[in-house]
């Protein structure tokens, strides 16, 4: 038994057996003759798990109702909560444990949530999940090619690295030479930044193995983005994600967070093998690995004890590397680099880029695709924003944007639904219809509508042109009930799809307020006759 123990038996007994003294005074209590015991606080991360406690349990209860916006919102708070302990005890190593812990188990739920998504446009790629391991024959002649190129990695040639060197150049080969040609416009500028940190300029290549190269590109458990940022971990490096902005969808910012992350990860495990195990799959699990393999600290002693995805990520990027730094050795062609060229427009306050494409006679198409932060078209209405135009517009554009009154320079408003609010007496309020905000904001059962939710309210016929990454995905019974609603596949063209409708070009443009014929895959669009 403690002293602790029996300390607190004593002072028990000293205030039960409390009695009078001789001349009718009381015997001094325990709390009279000692100092009263001074409460420890809670350690920082005990502090953490009870202030997220809630949070994380209503996070689960969003999750087995397939409640998106309930979970979003417990993501959020909990990263909050993580954020503020981080900056006050950053140095607490349990609090970094805890944390840790914290984004596996979000990661977890958002893997659970998003399960049964149908698979989106820009997937990430997928290694096989069962490798037959490389004969000693191909890992020698693997070994001799990457022998010919010179590494700032810690590249190695295993069974492993061999058996995915033929993966890539084999059944992937020609989503790889698609992944290869888009590389070639991102390349220059992570180099750049990779520079200006100091970081090993073989990190460019780690968006091959993580979205193909795909900016807009998500996976199921919706890690979103060229570096596929969750947005627990987008959020700790200052990337802001929300109902208007994701800059996960933005290649320079994301570049940016992305280099900052994996310097902090090597910084952590002083190993890039580890670095990269925890880029993947969080650094929670790759420090139970190494806790659980009692002294062995290499990525290859501790593989197995990691998860099936993360035992191969590491020799899935020593294959990639090998094969993109000497693509002419495996008959794949080289792709000249380019740097896209934007400029900066800074715009205060809301503006749509919709309005701004008609008022000064800009694509529409262009605007959106170099600024593919802004998820639904908008800039946010209570900041100065920068707007990117192409190269040589910028004085275009600001003489433009400084022309348009300020009360059309949006063509829709927003609305945060108040206690007692239903989707039809939001429309009454603004005199549209419940299905046209149904529509812009991906409601599919008005019913669970909550409160606190930014809802978007057209001022004129919405235009349901939104970003692939960022639009909420129609369950099969919501496309049975909305047999007119289409998303936009890899390959799909206005024609193909008139045709299969049974309509015209001009049809589809017209119920969609489309000006060209260029559609994304993962748009949506409306297809009423």
């Amino acid at each position: 038994m403690s002293k602790r123990v029996l300390l607190a038996g004593s002072l028990v007994l000293l205030v039960a057996c409390q009695t009078a003294g001789p001349k009718g005074e009381k015997v001094p209590t325990a709390a009279s003759v000692l100092p009263a015991a001074q409460p420890q606080p809670p350690a920082p991360a005990e502090q953490l798990r009870q202030k997220v406690q809630r949070s994380l349990e209503e996070a689960r209860q969003a999750v087995e109702a397939s409640d998106e916006e309930g979970f979003l919102a417990c993501e959020a708070a909990i990263v909050h909560q993580a954020s503020q302990a981080m900056l006050e005890h950053g140095d607490d190593a349990a609090l970094a444990q805890a944390v840790g812990e914290l984004w596996d188990e979000l990661d977890i739920l958002a893997a659970t949530l998003y399960a049964d998504e149908e698979e989106g446009e820009a997937t990430p790629p997928e290694l096989p999940e069962e490798l037959v391991l490389a004969s000693p024959e191909k890992v020698a002649e693997a070994t001799r090619e990457a022998e010919a190129v010179t590494f700032d990695l810690p590249v190695k040639v295993t069974p492993e690295v061999a058996a995915l060197i033929d993966f890539y150049t084999g059944p992937y080969r020609e989503k790889l030479l698609a992944a290869l040609q888009r590389a070639a416009r991102f390349l220059p500028t992570i180099r750049q930044e990779l520079a200006r940190r100091r970081l090993p300029q073989d990190l460019a290549w780690l968006p091959l193995v993580e979205s193909a190269f795909q900016p807009a590109a998500r996976s199921r458990a919706k890690a979103t983005g060229l570096w596929q940022f969750m947005a627990g971990t987008a959020r700790l490096y200052n990337l802001r994600c929300d109902g208007l902005v994701d800059e996960r969808l933005d290649p320079a910012r994301a570049t940016g967070a992305a280099l900052d992350h994996l310097a902090d990860l090597y910084a952590t495990f002083g190993d890039w093998e580890l670095a990269l195990a925890a880029y993947n799959s969080g650094p929670g699990r790759v420090e139970r690995a190494l806790r659980r393999a009692k002294g062995k600290t290499s990525f290859w002693e501790i593989r197995k004890l990691l998860p099936r995805e993360t035992r191969n990520y590491v020799p899935a990027f020593w294959a990639a590397l090998i094969v993109a730094k000497q693509p002419e050795k495996y008959g794949l062609p080289t792709f000249p680099e380019e740097r896209p060229c934007r400029e900066m427009v800074p715009v205060e306050g809301a503006l749509d880029l919709e309005v701004l494409a008609e008022r000064g006679g800009f694509d529409l198409a262009t605007l959106r695709e170099l600024n593919p932060a802004l998820v639904r078209g908008l800039t946010p209405p209570s900041e100065v924003w920068p707007v990117a135009v192409p190269c040589g517009q910028g004085e275009q554009a600001r003489t433009v944007i400084a022309a348009i009154p300020k009360e059309e320079r949006i063509k829709r408003l927003f609305h945060t639904v108040r206690p007692g609010e239903t989707v039809a007496s939001i429309a009454r309020r603004y005199g549209v219809s419940a299905e046209t905000i149904m529509a812009a904001n991906g409601i599919a059962n008005p019913r669970k509508l909550r409160v606190g939710r930014e809802l978007l309210i057209p001022k004129g016929p919405w235009q349901p042109q939104v970003a692939a990454s960022t639009a909420k995905r129609p369950s099969k019974a919501a496309s049975l009930r909305n047999p007119l609603r289409y998303r936009v596949k890899p390959g799909d063209t206005l024609y193909s799809i008139a045709r299969k409708h049974g309509l015209t070009v001009e049809a589809i443009q017209a119920r969609n307020n489309l000006s060209g014929t260029v559609i994304r895959p993962g748009d949506v669009l409306y297809l009423a006759p």
